[in-house]
């Protein structure tokens, strides 16, 4: 394992050496007495592992010995060390470095030892060599306080350590790599156990050792059923060793009543200080298992039925909820379209546009008939144009005007009327240029008032801006693609439902006749074919569960309850593993999501339609000035959507997973990394991360860290 920077020792002026307190019976580190001295150096550095040759697992110390001169250690500022890469062992955390040691005196010369120890494990037999440990220490150039100092770097030697195997000839058939000296000890949480009520069962392991990797016992239990749960480690290192206790938790499942007898657990060890394996053994716990009737009556827990009950009528996919929908994000972004814009538009303006009839009406006032024939006929083709949405240029002839009128939706009679007197005022215009002010060709008196009439009725029948003009041919054609359309998709989807459907009943059936294998393939198929299945998903789990498959029972039960939060059979039966509700990620709220959500969309629309009713009625200064309802509608909507999204977030199954078997959770993806935990069958975990083979999860409860890709089920179809 590779070593962290440590700070070694600090000397000089500014920061004295501090002597630990000298405990009685203390053992003297061996480098202290075996480590050679060169009398001509100011400073020694020697290390050694102690002994130097262990077994695979047993406890050695490394040693790192500093020895420096009684006038040398007077004058240093700083000192510090780096400790090797210690590969092939697991390393613990040292101790305080110790300098509470008789001083060793060489050729008249009395050196000061200060020693730094680190409990180190082999993984594996075989020939270790540690390399150097570096030694950095600084010294002033002159007595003067504010002297440079000069750095000097030293180099400890290496260490070779030889580890052998326990001995193979007389090892126990359980043995399972416990090297220490051991205890066990044994405890179950419930006093009076009901058959199909879950109850703790734990065993403790304490001792000298490596605490972090021992072994989990072996548990046989005949009258129940037997899974693995936690583990926790409480290790304690010091300068003699490192201690602790590891707890292991099973979760007992009684299938009998009556008179039950936990066996002892046998821990089988070897001493390496006898060198011999030894055996620690917890003693027999008698129980009384009370029959299952009584713990469904008195305490609520569901017992386990011989048999689970299906769901025998499958309903289909369950339907998306709208929020889904990209319809159901264009209309609430709408909603505030007409009271923004009613906002802008309603305020006071200083001067009103005057209308095309009031146009035509003061057309040529005060001016010759003739020039108020040319400015008649400029006035009713500008205010044609603007209402047919055209440019004038394309309905300056009479011909072009009748065309476009027609196409506008103008009835041919008005379109033939616009046309007939624009000619004629073409004619008079052309006439009174060519004839001058004694011709006798003039405009009629009239013009304006018929030019009105004429544009009254064209606004009248032309149709309104940007509409598509729709003729009972045009909308059979398009009412005809649709029903197609829709006739196809229709016999696609009960196509598919039938085949699901049919799938679905043979999977019930062959349960029935006892082929649970089977069943569970049938009901994979349809839930794989259509995720949102929660009778097929429901289902599967259950055969899972029968198929004593509790990984597949669990993502099938959590896929089912996560498409319908209020199922409650699928509830209660996820409460036969309990551990698969023992942490956070697996917690499914008894609220579907899309009832607030509709709730908010509804507040949503309102609130902003309130809103633009007020601003219609001009009382936008009053909504400014104070909420009114339809602002505290909106907010209302806004909080109801937040809810939802939280809701629908814990329902994701995305970076979901289901522990498939017992696995270590470790630090960092390293199979020498030692297990901060574990986590069991049937757990849900959020998967952060996939770093090769390795997944970094999240269990809640503090559970966190990196599994076996392998071990964790994706909940995700993709």
């Amino acid at each position: 394992m590779r070593a962290a920077l440590f700070l070694l020792i600090v000397v000089g002026a500014v920061a004295p050496r501090v002597a630990l307190a000298q405990d009685a019976g203390r053992r003297q580190p061996a480098v202290v007495g075996q480590a050679p001295l060169d009398a001509s150096a100011p400073v020694v550095v020697h290390a050694l592992v102690a002994p130097d040759t262990l077994f695979v697992g047993q406890e050695g110390t490394y040693e790192l010995g500093v020895f420096v001169e009684h006038s040398v250690g007077d004058r240093m500022r700083r000192m510090e060390a780096i400790a090797p890469e210690m590969r092939g062992m697991l390393a613990y955390e040292p101790p305080p470095t110790r300098s509470d040691f008789a001083p060793r005196i060489v050729h008249g010369r009395r050196y000061d030892a200060h020693v730094y120890e680190r409990a180190i494990f082999p993984l594996a037999p075989g020939r270790w060599v540690i390399p150097p440990a570096r030694l950095i220490y600084a010294l002033p150039l002159t007595s003067s306080f504010f002297s440079r100092e000069e750095t000097i770097e030293l180099r400890s030697d290496s260490v070779v350590v030889q580890v052998i195997e326990p001995p193979l000839a007389t090892r126990p058939a359980d043995y399972s790599g416990a090297v220490g000296q051991i205890g066990v000890d044994a405890w179950v949480d419930a006093a009076t156990p009901r058959v199909g009520d879950p109850i703790g069962f734990t065993v403790r392991v304490s001792g000298a050792g490596n605490v972090k990797l021992f072994p989990r016992p072996a548990l046989r239990v005949s009258w129940a059923d037997v899974v693995p749960a936690a583990e926790r480690v409480d290790a304690r290192e010091h300068v003699l060793g490192v201690h602790g206790a590891k707890e292991f938790d099973w979760v007992l499942t009684p299938r009998e009543a009556g008179h039950v007898v936990l066996p002892p657990v046998r821990y089988v060890y070897f001493d390496p200080q006898t060198e011999r394996y030894e055996v620690a053994s917890t003693r027999a716990l008698p129980l009384t298992v009370a029959p299952g009737t009584l713990a469904r009556a008195d305490s609520g827990a569901p017992a386990r039925p011989a048999r689970l009950a299906l769901r025998d009528r499958y309903r289909g996919p369950i339907p998306q909820p709208p929020y889904r929908d990209i319809a159901f994000w264009l209309l609430l972004a709408v909603a505030p379209i007409p009271a923004l814009a009613l906002a802008v538009v309603r305020r006071p303006r200083t001067r009103r546009a005057r209308s095309a009839a009031a146009r035509l009406d003061a057309a040529g006032t005060g001016r010759a008939r003739d020039a108020a024939g040319d400015e008649v006929r400029r006035t009713l083709v500008a205010a044609i144009a603007d209402r047919l949405h055209v440019p004038r240029e394309a309905i300056a002839e009479p011909r072009a005007m009748e065309r476009m009128a027609r196409r506008a939706g103008v009835s041919p009679d008005t379109a033939a009327a616009a046309a007939a007197l624009l000619a004629e005022l073409y004619a008079a215009a052309f006439d009174a240029g060519h004839r001058g002010e004694s011709g006798t060709s003039e405009p009629p008196a009239d013009v304006a008032a018929r030019a009105r009439r004429i544009y009254h009725d064209i606004d009248r029948e032309a149709r309104p801006a940007g509409a598509w003009p729709v003729t009972a041919r045009r909308a059979g054609k398009v009412l005809g693609i649709v029903v197609l359309l829709g006739a196809a998709v229709h016999v696609a989807a009960a196509a598919t439902g039938d085949a699901d459907a049919e799938r679905f009943a043979l999977g019930v059936d062959a349960y029935r006749k006892g082929s649970v294998s089977r069943a569970m393939g049938d009901f994979q198929v349809v839930a794989r074919h259509e995720p949102r299945a929660a009778d097929a998903w429901a289902n599967f789990g259950t055969a899972a569960w029968e198929m004593s498959d509790t990984a597949d029972a669990v993502l099938g039960w959590q896929r089912a309850l996560r498409l319908e939060p209020l199922a409650r059979d699928v509830r209660q039966r996820l409460e036969f593993v309990p551990v698969s509700a023992a942490r956070d990620g697996a917690s499914v709220l008894p609220v579907p999501p899309t009832a607030p959500a509709v709730l908010a969309a509804l507040l949503w629309l309102v609130g902003w339609g309130t809103i633009a009713w007020r601003v219609r009625r001009g009382r936008a200064r009053d909504v400014r000035a104070r909420p009114r309802m339809g602002v505290v509608l909106v907010a209302a909507a806004l909080i109801l959507g937040a809810g939802a999204a939280v809701l629908d977030r814990r329902l994701a199954l995305d970076d979901l997973g289901v522990v498939a078997r017992v696995t270590p959770v470790r630090a960092v993806p390293d199979l020498g990394a030692a297990p901060d935990g574990m986590l069991s069958t049937g757990e849900i975990a959020r998967i952060a991360q996939h770093r090769g083979a390795w997944a970094q999860v999240d269990a809640g409860g503090g559970v966190t860290g990196w599994v076996d890709a392998g071990d964790v089920l994706p909940m995700s179809p993709d």
